[in-house]
């Protein structure tokens, strides 16, 4: 056996650098989060060829005192903790004292910083670990670091870094999701001398997402803000009528902190679940805040990994409160004409040079002789446009038009509504067609009250007195004028000419309604059914037996992995089930696992789906018209049905000022 060693100081430090260090963004990563901490309210990243031989990071913070600096750059040392009780606590993004040591053992390092009530500062060089200069200096408040030829004393190392381009846009990407977590922060990223990020560091989460994402982007977002169980999430989602073939614009943060968590990626598709199409995936930007003692960030040397206390508060803030988003918006499809200009002239058929060199004799023959001509003339630059205020998606309180002569006390006893209600039939056999029964004015409607998600005064404690019921502002009347194609239903309200896909909104109505009913009880299996999992199926179950004994699903965990089920959902123990009691389970542990909490949609989603899709009303089927008023209004006042079960939108809508225009009534 050989010999065993301590390794020498540079050796070691080279190891450990490798952790913390693995390319230039990884640098830029640790000290702008250093920057960060020392409260900068400006900071300038700049780089050179990819950040390979040039990084420089320019912040206006605390500064660190003169005689600190040597220390700063000793391994394990930091002033963000101080004892083993500070780590269940961290506030901060650096902690681990490794940055400065790390990023100094590999490259060339000067630093140049400030105390603001110092009369001097200091400098400090430093290479390969090796201290070259530390000297007093003029220096303006605040620290500016330069790293100079990265990985130069490991060669190894530095064969394996990419092209200058895509190490400048890893750190471009990197700059981007500070901007978006500290929008309170002025950020400016310089690459081969050409700005190309400047934010605005007003504070506001909305502005920040402007600067990164551009206005395209921006308008598509809806705001999230929810907590639960001392958990909040706060930040927006996208719209479901804009999704992205990949999760690239997915951005979650834990109190600042830029993380990568699979719980968040779950939670954030379940919220999107039923209204979303398949193989789409929403964007967002959300900020999960908490006490510090509910989460570990000290997972790992970068960072980016983070532990939670309780997985399921972290999972269910975030689904539900995506959920809320989702539907308090309007997610009604706007349809914009555009409108093509006819040619009245001949076209010129002449070549594209023929063309420009007649128009260049022109110009010169235009300009009147003895004239200068100021080559340098520049037109002005356009005006960049920065929003205000973000805008607020609240749904209208009262209705955008009003019915002439509604005041009227004789119209209103004269002309009584008689609503008109649908009932379905639930056997597969039937013809889909829902059955129609009119309403006298005297009989009270036995609609069920308009489905909303849980919010945070869900989990208040009760009062003893019952609070006073305050009636919703009613919504303006759909007018039904007909049917297109025997597929879309033709509707006016306002001014507004509005278009719903009778399938897609008989299906999510059939949906919705056998979701609620699903559940109703679990039916005792005559003898009970043992299965075996492996130990993260068993742990996962064992740990939400009563998840699983809301759904029907009635576990009792044993030895050796082995779980019995008693019980299971009514619906699908009998010859038409979806699945067997096995197999649900072993979904249902598969789910928890992974960190998927809502596992009624993972079992049922796919057999809802089905159901509701075959019992519905097809596309050209023949329906009265009366059948078609009915489900039109049933959509109309219902918020749940703006996407099918399959994700795409069951409304259209096309404004009279868009028809006006098209037409050139206006301009």
């Amino acid at each position: 056996m050989a010999k065993i060693n301590l390794l020498d100081k540079s050796v070691f430090e080279l190891i450990a650098a490798g952790e913390v260090i693995e390319r230039p963004a990884s640098v830029i990563k640790e000290l702008v989060e250093n920057s960060i901490d020392a409260g900068a309210s400006h900071i300038t990243v700049e780089i050179k060829n990819g950040g390979s031989s040039f990084m420089r990071i320019t912040d206006d913070g605390c500064g660190m005192p003169f005689e600190d600096i040597p220390t700063a750059f000793l391994r394990h040392a930091t002033s963000k903790v101080k004892s083993a009780d500070d780590l269940d606590r961290i506030f901060t993004l650096g902690f681990r004292g490794e940055a400065l040591a790390s990023v100094a053992a590999v490259s060339r390092v000067e630093l140049l910083t400030k105390e603001h009530d110092a009369e001097m500062g200091g400098s400090f060089r430093i290479s390969g670990g090796e201290v070259e200069e530390h000297e007093k200096t003029g220096c303006p408040d605040g620290t500016t670091i330069i790293i100079r030829d990265l990985f130069y004393n490991v060669p190894a190392r530095q064969k394996f870094l990419k092209k200058d381009v895509t190490e400048g846009n890893q750190i471009q990407s990197l700059v981007d999701k500070l901007a978006l977590a500290h929008p309170e922060i002025a950020f400016r990223f310089i690459r081969d001398n050409k700005c190309i990020r400047d934010t605005s560091g007003g504070g506001d989460y909305y502005s920040a997402i402007y600067s990164v994402f551009g206005k395209q982007f921006a308008a598509s977002l809806i705001p999230v803000d929810f907590t639960l169980n001392s958990v909040t999430v706060t930040g927006y989602v996208s719209s479901p009528l804009f999704t992205r073939g990949n999760r690239s614009l997915q951005y979650f943060y834990v109190n600042g902190r830029y993380v990568r968590s699979v719980i968040c990626t779950t939670a954030l598709e379940e919220g999107f679940r039923n209204s979303i199409m398949v193989g789409k995936f929403p964007a967002c930007v959300l900020n999960i805040t908490m006490p510090p003692e509910l989460c570990d960030v000290n997972v790992s040397p970068s960072k980016t990994e983070v532990r939670f206390a309780s997985e399921k508060s972290v999972f269910d803030v975030i689904n539900f409160g995506v959920k809320n988003a989702i539907l308090n918006a309007d997610n009604r499809r706007d349809v914009r004409l555009e409108k093509k200009e006819i040619p009245t002239e001949k076209a010129d058929l002449r070549s594209t040079d023929s063309i420009l060199l007649e128009k260049a004799i022109k110009a010169v023959n235009s300009v009147p002789a003895g004239a200068e001509v100021n080559s340098r003339e520049f037109p002005e630059p356009p005006k960049v446009f920065v929003p205000e205020n973000r805008p607020v998606y609240t749904q209208a309180q009262t209705a955008p038009f009003r019915i002439k002569h509604e005041e009227t006390p004789f119209v209103q006893q004269r002309f009584v509504s008689r609503p008109v209600t649908v009932e379905y039939d639930e056997d597969e056999n039937d013809t889909g067609k829902p059955e129609i029964k009119p309403q006298t004015a005297s009989q009270p409607s036995e609609e069920p009250a308009a489905f909303r998600y849980i919010d945070s005064n869900s989990f208040a404690g009760r009062d003893e007195t019952p609070p006073a019921v305050t009636a919703e502002p009613e919504k303006p009347r759909l007018k039904v004028i007909g049917e297109i194609f025997l597929t879309y239903i033709v509707c006016t309200c306002g001014d507004e000419l509005i278009l719903i896909d009778k399938h897609a909104a008989h299906e999510r109505i059939r949906f919705e309604k056998r979701r609620t009913e699903l559940i109703t009880s679990s039916q005792l299996l005559a003898e009970g059914v043992k299965v075996t999992l492996d130990a993260q199926q068993y742990a996962a179950v064992a740990e939400h037996t009563d998840l699983l004994a809301d759904i029907g699903l009635e576990v009792i965990p044993g030895e050796d992995g082995i779980c019995e089920i008693t019980a299971a959902p009514s619906a699908f123990t009998g010859d038409g089930g979806a699945h067997s009691p096995e197999e649900m389970l072993v979904r249902a542990a598969d789910a928890l696992a992974g960190g998927n909490m809502n596992v009624s949609d993972e079992l049922y989603g796919d057999f809802l789906h089905t159901r509701a899709c075959k019992s519905a009303i097809k596309a050209h089927d023949t329906n009265s018209m009366a059948e078609l008023t009915a489900l039109a209004n049933e959509v109309w006042q219902d918020e749940r049905i703006r996407f099918c079960p399959h994700g795409r939108p069951i409304m259209l809508r096309l404004s009279e000022y868009e028809l006006e225009k098209y037409f050139s009534r206006i301009q």
